[in-house]
């Protein structure tokens, strides 16, 4: 799944990038060892996010109505990239990492046509957060890489996870024994057959 996020990232970022210029996910201090003009899109952690996310099963059925499956519930996960420039001078690396903002600003989920593997098959949208307000973390993403400080823009993308369904199920019901109470205390016992998967109630 991570694999799948970072090719959606590469060419989404990527079509807001002049010819040429790659998309890595190598760490920054490899990237300062490297020539060439690139975007590093780093991927700082990988967090859970269960705000808004249902917490129920849902249950498939068939033409029938019959209950054929039961799908866990939903996941989403944050992921956090921190986006750098890599080129002959600052200016070059501040003109790409512009180009970047202006791209994802207007964007509010990862188009459909750079959607990847898992991603593409969900049919759910990748919720974009461009520059979200985090403390500290780009100071101290730096200094734990041993890198000196240069400018980073952050990316958070929101992406959901749908659990493979569940077809391993009890089978149905074939016959169903209700007794219920008679108007004058004596019990009253009935059966009643149905067809499979069908319950009611004599009384």
């Amino acid at each position: 799944m991570i694999w799948d996020v970072d090719l959606s990232v590469r060419a989404w970022l990527g079509s807001y990038l002049p010819p040429g210029v790659p998309v890595v996910f190598d760490p920054p201090d490899r990237c300062a060892q490297l020539t060439g003009e690139r975007v590093s899109a780093f991927l700082l952690d990988v967090e859970e996010d269960s705000s808004g996310v249902s917490a129920s099963w849902d249950d498939l059925r068939d033409a029938t109505g019959q209950v054929t499956g039961r799908r866990p519930p939903g996941r989403r996960y944050r992921f956090d990239y921190l986006l750098t420039a890599w080129g002959a001078d600052t200016e070059r690396e501040h003109r790409l990492l512009g180009d970047l903002l202006v791209g994802c600003a207007g964007c509010t989920a990862l188009p459909v046509r750079f959607l990847a593997g898992v991603l593409a098959r969900t049919n759910q949208s990748v919720v974009v957060r461009s520059a979200p307000r985090r403390e500290g973390a780009t100071g101290s993403a730096w200094v734990a890489h041993g890198g000196a400080a240069r400018t980073g823009l952050h990316l958070q993308l929101l992406v959901p996870f749908v659990p493979e369904a569940s077809t391993d199920l009890a089978p149905a019901p074939r016959e169903v024994s209700v007794n219920s109470a008679g108007r004058h205390g004596g019990a009253a016992a009935s059966r009643a057959t149905r067809r499979p998967g069908r319950i009611s109630e004599a009384g």
